[in-house]
């Protein structure tokens, strides 16, 4: 069975501080409930009661658990801090990839090979923009972590010889990928190097501060619909064929051609068939997300 987590932590301090004689019974604390054994349900079994006792249980027992007293055990810095007084390291506040972004050393770190890449942190990266200042006007964002690998064997147009390529991160946008893209000088454009697909669409738009798509030409893409584009996974990205409807105008033409023709291929694909890439400009100006 999963461990308690930083929201069950939160949780737990919040009921000792407020000194809480009811909380709801929701799976959250039917989770602490299972693990610390604390607390009496309500006739209705929606909402956990404590008694004075049962709070100081409750202080002890998630003591014993966590290794410290929650209202004076500080989960806040990295992981290896945290260790240094709980054995529960991974509620650190600050996650491995919040400090870091992978990226591909070349242009900018000549004496490393382009089949490398480097993990950076945060702080460097920052020195580099400075550095960069005149030449670097362009950062992609990469989806697929073999596509990444693989960057130097894409043929790209030239305002791109000169850009920073990140790996977006697993499954998410990286929180270090993040903490880049709201450091980014305005003069730095935001390119999204995705799938052909609803959800590489998908990835673009919700990527902040992206202006352009990294694809190939439409008449190009057309080529290889029948050997490469998979109308199943088109099929199974329902969701995503909803969002990107709903921002239809941001790239108006890759959208259109997307939905028309079912189309999902894939990075590799397009590195298969070595086909050129260029920017697709995004036709709807970017809003910042407010949330």
């Amino acid at each position: 069975m999963a461990r308690l987590t930083k929201i069950h932590v939160n949780l737990i301090s919040n009921a000792l501080r407020k000194r809480s004689a009811k909380v709801p019974y929701n799976p959250n604390w039917q989770k602490i409930f299972s693990e610390l054994e604390v607390g009496s349900l309500d006739e209705s079994a929606r909402s956990l009661l404590f008694s004075k006792a049962q709070l100081h249980q409750l202080n002890e027992m998630s003591a014993a658990y966590f290794g410290g007293e929650l209202l004076t055990t500080s989960f806040e810095g990295t992981r290896a801090e945290v260790a240094q007084h709980s054995r529960f390291e991974k509620l650190a506040t600050i996650t491995p990839d919040e400090q870091y972004v992978l990226i591909k050393p070349q242009p900018f770190y000549t004496g490393i090979s382009a089949e490398c890449s480097l993990r950076v942190p945060l702080g460097e990266i920052t020195k580099l923009l400075e550095s960069q200042a005149q030449t670097m006007t362009h950062i992609v964002i990469v989806e697929n972590l073999d596509v990444f690998d693989c960057w130097d064997g894409f043929s790209v147009e030239a305002a791109l010889k000169h850009a920073l390529v990140v790996y977006r991160g697993h499954n998410s946008l990286a929180k270090g990928v993040k903490g880049l893209l709201q450091r980014l000088p305005n003069r730095i454009e935001v390119v999204a190097f995705v799938d052909v697909d609803p959800a590489g669409i998908q990835i673009a738009l919700t990527t902040p501060n992206v202006t352009q798509i990294l694809a190939p030409d439409i008449q190009e893409l057309s080529l290889i619909i029948k050997s490469s584009s998979s109308s199943e996974d088109f099929d199974m990205q329902h969701q995503q064929v909803k969002y990107m409807q709903q921002h239809q105008d941001d790239w108006q033409v890759i959208q259109q051609f997307i939905i028309q023709q079912k189309i999902s291929i894939k990075q590799q694909h397009l590195l298969a068939f070595k086909l050129p890439l260029i920017m697709h400009n995004r036709t709807s100006k970017y809003k910042p997300s407010t949330s």
